[in-house]
């Protein structure tokens, strides 16, 4: 907190919040009338409010970033917003933040005592890991969103428009794409779709999607159209290279080499994918693979795919549908497992002709087997058709799929594909973003093999 009393004979007077980093959703401001009258009136944000409806009596401040990161505080001069008077005192609260590293927080440990009570006494439960969190906006984002937010003159018609509008209300996005719903699939028409990948996390909480529906979206959407927020569809690449050396000319060692070689893969998904619309290129990887050190020779990269089906509740019949769009190989879908109503243990398996059956399997922790001979089971109309699989475009379709439990007590089955072609590209579609898991230890494998010729 900070205080201030003006003092109108004080013309280079300043009104600057002393702390950097400043959450400037939590400031508030109140202003006593004087020391020797107590009154105290809450002044509101006249940045949130359109300048033009602000009267000369309106009791409103605005707020500018100034030197340092820090923030001023600037008051009305009679004519937009209420003038301040001599003496009044300037009462000013807010929250400090450091952006990212509080994203994901969820336990808390008490200290003190609350209402007379010890910690033991009392529990804190949070409904939802913290979000939102994100660093200032870069003087490159802002060069880019504010030509694109003053076109949209805080009205959303457009995609671009909705785009603007919400980077200029959450910094904490890093990365959204918007598309109308005659680009779905299913088409919806009459609704508009947006995907926001937020800053340390992969999806806004339901709390968070809320809010921005209602403090944004609710303000500038045009009535006939519905906004739908959606959950970014993380799809995975599974990387296995063998890369060749030459020992002879390598200047570290073969343990070091690979490490590299894993930092060069990190950095191409890092710098060229992960973001909404930015495609995975073969040929992109490699090099890069390659360019990690002249004792390589050469490498062979082999990918796979891999979506995840999150039943939202287990025990419950529903529809998935996962877009690889790339051909895919026949006859190579596989799961981890999962429990069905009948008990056993099943994966999820292709006929090679176009069709997904629940294959009875194995499970233990170090992965999962097909039973042989191989049993599918039997669903409720009679048939063991789960779903289909057009090998084509990769779009695979399971209908009525109800898993029971899931076998290593995650929230997701994995399911993974092998690509038609192994060096094509891949394009998402959408809300798709391509990316790997870093918690995976299979997701990134790279064999080394020293080659020496003589």
């Amino acid at each position: 907190n900070k205080s201030y009393t003006v003092d109108l004979a004080n013309t280079t007077q300043r009104f600057i919040i002393p702390n950097a980093n400043v959450d400037i959703s939590t400031i508030s401001i109140q202003i006593q009338n004087s020391s020797s009258d107590s009154t105290v009136v809450t002044w509101a944000d006249g940045n949130s409010l359109d300048v033009t409806t602000i009267t000369s009596n309106q009791k409103v401040y605005f707020l500018q970033e100034v030197e340092e990161g820090k923030y001023e505080i600037i008051f009305g001069d009679g004519a937009v917003g209420k003038q301040l008077t001599d003496g009044n005192i300037i009462f000013i609260e807010y929250l400090i933040t450091k952006g990212v590293v509080a994203n994901k927080a969820s336990t808390f440990t008490a200290v003190g005592s609350v209402a007379g009570l010890t910690s033991a006494n009392y529990t804190l439960t949070t409904a939802a890991v913290a979000t939102g969190g994100a660093a200032a906006e870069s003087i490159n984002s802002l060069k880019n969103n504010a030509p694109k937010l003053y076109q949209a003159q805080k009205r959303a018609t457009t995609k671009d428009d909705y785009k603007a509008i919400l980077l200029a209300e959450r910094n904490d996005i890093e990365s959204l794409t918007v598309y109308g719903g005659e680009d779905a699939s299913p088409a919806v028409y009459g609704k508009v779709y947006i995907a926001i990948k937020p800053t340390g996390n992969t999806v806004y909480s339901e709390a968070t999607k809320d809010v921005i529906k209602t403090a944004i979206l609710k303000k500038t959407n045009v009535v006939t159209v519905i906004p739908e927020l959606v959950d970014p569809i993380y799809y995975y690449l599974l990387i296995d290279t063998v890369v060749n050396y030459d020992p002879v000319t390598l200047l570290t060692n073969e343990q070091t080499l690979k490490s590299a070689i894993n930092t060069s893969i990190g950095k191409y998904f890092t710098s060229d994918l992960q973001k909404f619309d930015q495609k995975f290129r073969y040929s992109t990887l490699t090099k890069n693979i390659d360019n990690t050190n002249s004792a390589i020779r050469n490498s062979k990269t082999s990918i796979k795919y891999q979506m995840r089906i999150i039943p939202a509740t287990l025990a419950t019949t529903s529809t998935y549908t996962l877009e690889f769009n790339v051909p895919l190989t026949k006859g190579s879908i596989t799961s981890t497992a999962f429990g069905a109503s009948d008990g056993y243990t099943y994966t999820l398996v292709d006929d090679s002709a176009g069709l997904i059956k629940l294959a009875r399997s194995t499970y233990t922790t170090s992965g999962v087997t097909v039973d042989s001979p191989a049993v599918y089971m039997t669903l409720l109309d009679g048939s063991q058709n789960q779903g289909t699989i057009d090998y084509t475009t990769g779009k695979i379709v399971l209908n009525n799929f109800n898993p029971y439990s899931i076998s290593d007590s995650t929230t997701n089955i994995k399911l993974t594909v092998t690509p038609g072609t192994n060096n094509q590209d891949v394009t998402p579609l959408r809300e798709e973003i391509l990316t790997t898991d870093t918690t995976d230890t299979t997701a990134i494998v790279v064999t080394m093999v020293a080659e020496t010729i003589i």
